[in-house]
């Protein structure tokens, strides 16, 4: 036979290859390991792993890559041969393969030829699943038992060997590196982009590549090579599916190669469901040995995990699943409906209403629909279902909600929780006019508590708080958690009204009987608004302990999923940005964004504020800008709790101030909600106030914007409102400085020392920008300070010195005379001279230093982002640079060269 020699070595890895140092602990090498297992479908990086850490931790290895004709036990034994005589001394190779030898007998030889001791080392055999001879498995399963301690096999395999892994496993002797563990985490999917993208995706966009591709190292590359800008990669990710033609081609291949045409069917009768188990299968699919064919599935790599090893579910991978999903018609419609009403009633029984739910809509069978609705839908509610409930109320149509007071009331807390608050307010309609009829009387208390949640998100506390005591006063029929909503709103109202002590003490009693309940979501909601009060009251501190709690009875429960998870993360990611600890706000921000990814962006526009406020905090002007874009356009497109729009107005304001567009805030002051003094009560009516007197003073109308300011005072002193107070005192500090009374200034700034004592606000302080610094020293040369408010002058000080200004970017915009200037210099690197960069190439440099994206970079010099894409190209080429931070370290250099630094 013919022998390539190229079977036996390492293969080549690509020019830019991402490191993946998290899974060393999966190569350890020592005698008690005799196989690693690298096992995953295709696409997922197996050999590339394996060909960039061995080098990288040092380890010797053999490599044999196999293809479909080794799967012959001559040919076969002879690679194995090669492949093993390469890590033994040339003195004493194995001997020649037997005539008549099975592999059993052939490898039993050769084990018996391999020294006892040896430096540790491994035997790569890549594409293994070509391997299917049973006399071949037989040999490497002998192999396995016998093998030397200083040897560790590794396979890389698409699918799962029958070499006896269940035993190595048991015994301690297996090491498994799986589909989920190969999967890119966020932070190797930077570096991917970072390797070849000459842009930076928003950390939102590549999060929500990363939810949608699974991890798939192929989708993620598939995104990359196809992407110029940061817009297309965003437009990119949205069409990112199973159903796209690429993946569809794809998959399609691969089926048609994996399984006969019978196993298909089977295979697309299972796409009906997103997860499954041996007993759901039964109970859904008509035929025998289900089990051992879904057996079969998982062991041929068809993107089939097993989220939890220890238990018996399984789920398809995120793009093949809709890829199933995709090719369903080819099964009959009806069909199609059977296998979903089948589906349906399955998860019923496994008491799961979520999927039962599902299935039932996907069957279009409306009365089936209508009774999950009005059995399930106490349930459903309380597991946060609200999208999958909208959807099945859209199959039903209103005609049919309206004369049901069930269903009525869930659809009024399915919109109200959908901010579409124009549907609840015409649901409460209905119900008003219909509440003479009996069946619609005995819902009283729950509809006096909708009415009173609307009332209370329409800003209307005084209207809110006697309909939840209304509500309170009479027994709850269908919803047994009214009382507990009932007492949460009468919560939510004292604190509107600022009777903060008021609102603690009912909301601890909200916990406690939710405790009691067992009702997750509204025990996480207290914790929540608990966290809410104490920020008002300027314990930031207890607030974050509070979240602490929080954050173990959402792991303890469960509840990532519940969109009130989000709440928890967005208030955590508030407190860190005032914390100044920006990358745990940044993190905690993209998780509330990934609890609510399938339910609509909507709902997600206080964590892009969390996200703006970091890009901003951080002098990143690109992304900060992408965030801004994306948070007006959901503002526009939702009508929100004045609480959300102040919050979102206050960072909207903050980047205008920092791009000098005082145009957008003239235009803002003139839309805005008024700002209303007599009752700022609460944060948000003070936030509002407060984006009124940042407007007036980046205006110049310094006297209007303390005049507001000097009216919420009293408030914050009357009740409590120490945040706030202390965030008034930096805004009446900002006014006076740009007025010219600088005694004034300090004054509020030294009261804002004094208050942050007890806040420990720092983001606040940040945002006054330059006026900070230059107040803090004149405190600090005062000598009033005491000694509290001294260190905390001088960490904000350290602090401001260290924050990035959009403007200050140095930009590298050099003529001919300049670039000649800096190329005769004898300290400039040699590869400027020898590999001289063009005049665009320069702007380019200077351009990238900046901190500018490429579509900016597009913008001002006007031309195509693909264009600039070639030029950086070329540019770095040139200069032997891989990624954008090398670009700009030498952007760096070179510029301190011109100013003679």
């Amino acid at each position: 036979m013919s022998f390539l020699q190229e079977k036996l070595k390492a293969p080549l890895l690509p020019l830019s290859v991402v490191a993946r140092p998290r899974l060393n602990d999966h190569f350890g090498l020592n005698e008690h390991v005799r196989l690693l297992m690298v096992q995953a479908p295709s696409g997922y990086g197996k050999t590339t792993l394996l060909a960039e850490r061995l080098p990288a931790l040092e380890q010797e290895a053999a490599w044999l890559r196999l293809d479909q004709r080794d799967n012959q036990p001559a040919r076969f034994l002879a690679y194995w041969q090669a492949a093993l005589n390469s890590l033994l001394d040339e003195k004493a190779p194995l001997s020649p393969v037997a005539e008549e030898a099975d592999c059993v007998e052939q490898l039993e030889r050769w084990l018996g030829e391999l020294p006892e001791q040896r430096l540790s080392c491994r035997l790569v055999v890549d594409e293994f699943e070509h391997l299917t001879h049973p006399d071949i498995l037989a040999g490497l399963a002998h192999w396995l038992r016998h093998q030397p301690p200083w040897l560790t096999l590794t396979l890389a395999s698409r699918s799962r060997p029958a070499l006896g892994l269940a035993s190595l496993r048991l015994r301690g002797e297996l090491e498994e590196i799986d589909l989920s563990a190969l999967a890119f985490d966020s932070e190797e999917a930077q570096t991917l982009c970072a390797e070849q993208l000459s842009f930076p995706p928003t950390r939102v966009s590549l999060e929500r590549a990363l939810r949608r591709s699974g991890g798939w190292v192929m989708a993620l590359s598939w995104l990359v090579e196809r992407t110029t800008t940061r817009a297309g990669f965003d437009a990119l990710v949205d069409r990112l599916s199973g159903a796209h033609p690429d993946f569809v081609a794809w998959f399609d291949e691969l089926l048609s190669s994996a399984l006969p045409l019978e196993e298909r069917e089977l295979m697309l009768q299972l796409g009906v469901l997103e997860r499954f188990s041996p007993e759901l299968m039964a109970r859904l699919l008509e035929g025998e040995r289900l089990t051992q064919r879904l057996e079969a599935f998982e062991q041929a790599g068809l993107f089939i995990e097993r989220p939890d090893p220890h238990a018996q579910w399984y789920r398809f991978q995120r793009l093949f699943g809709e890829y199933l999903r995709h090719r369903r018609h080819e099964l009959s419609l009806a069909t199609q409906r059977t296998l979903h009403r089948r589906a349906s009633q399955a998860w019923l029984a496994l008491n799961d209403p979520v999927m039962a739910l599902r299935q039932a809509i996907l069957a279009e069978a409306p009365e089936g629909v209508a009774s999950l609705l009005t059995a399930e839908g106490p349930a459903l509610l309380a597991r946060g279902a609200y999208a999958l409930l909208a959807k099945g109320f859209a199959l039903l149509g209103e005609p049919r909600l309206t004369t049901s007071p069930e269903l009525a009331l869930l659809y009024g807390w399915v919109s109200h929780a959908q901010f579409q608050f124009e549907i609840t307010a015409r649901v409460i309609g209905w119900i008003e006019a219909q509440l003479h009829a009996p069946e619609w009387q005995l819902l009283s208390a729950e509809f006096a508590t909708l009415r009173a949640q609307l009332a209370i998100n329409q800003g209307d506390a005084e209207r809110a708080a006697p309909l939840a005591e209304q509500a309170l006063a009479v027994p709850a029929r269908y919803l047994a958690s009214t009382p507990l909503t009932a007492t949460a709103i009468l919560s939510e109202a004292r604190f509107v009204q600022g009777y903060l002590n008021e609102s603690l003490q009912r909301v601890r009693e909200v916990e406690h009987q939710s405790r009691q309940r067992e009702d997750h979501q509204l025990l996480l909601w207290s914790f929540c608004h608990q966290s809410e009060l104490l920020v008002a009251q300027g314990r930031l501190q207890a607030a974050y302990d509070i979240q602490e709690r929080a954050f173990a009875h959402l792991e303890r429960a469960e509840l990532e999923h519940l969109p009130v998870a989000e709440f928890l993360y967005r208030i955590r990611s508030q407190v860190l940005w005032e914390w100044h600890r920006l990358d745990e706000a940044e993190q905690a921000a993209l998780k509330g964004i990934a609890v609510l990814d399938n339910q609509g962006e909507r709902w997600t526009l206080q964590c892009h504020i969390q996200l703006a406020k970091v890009a901003q905090s951080r002098g990143d002007q690109a992304q900060c800008a992408d965030h801004i874009r994306r948070l007006r356009k959901i503002l526009a497109e939702g009508d929100y709790h004045i609480d959300w729009v102040a919050n979102a107005h206050a960072t909207l304001l903050a980047w205008w101030h920092s791009t000098h567009d005082m145009d957008a805030v003239e235009r803002w002051r003139q839309e805005a909600p008024a700002p209303i003094t007599e009752g700022a009560t609460n944060h948000f009516s003070q936030c509002n106030v407060r984006n009124h007197a940042r407007a007036l003073t980046l205006l110049g109308r310094f006297d209007e914007a303390c005049t507001l300011l000097e009216a919420l005072e009293g408030h914050t002193q009357r009740l409590g409102l120490v945040t706030d107070a202390n965030r008034n005192q930096l805004c009446l500090a900002a006014a006076a400085w740009n007025a010219g009374r600088e005694e004034h200034a300090h004054q509020h700034m030294h009261q804002a020392l004094s208050l942050a004592s007890r806040t420990a606000l720092v983001g606040s302080f940040l945002r006054l920008g330059k006026p900070l610094g230059e107040l803090l020293n004149r405190l600090l040369d005062s000598g009033t300070l005491d000694v509290l408010e001294q260190a905390r002058a001088e960490r904000l000080l350290a602090l401001a010195g260290r924050q990035k200004d959009f403007g200050s970017a140095r930009r590298l915009m050099l003529d001919e005379t300049v670039i000649a200037d800096i190329v005769a210099r004898p300290d400039v690197p040699e590869l400027i001279r020898t590999s001289p960069l063009t005049r665009r190439e320069w702007q380019i440099l200077g351009l990238i230093h900046a901190g500018l994206s490429n579509e900016q970079i597009a913008e001002q010099l006007s031309v195509a982002p693909t264009t600039i894409k070639t030029h950086i190209r070329s540019l770095y080429q040139k200069q032997n640079i891989r990624r954008r931070d090398e670009a700009i370290t030498l952007a760096g250099q070179l510029l301190a060269h011109i100013q003679g630094e």
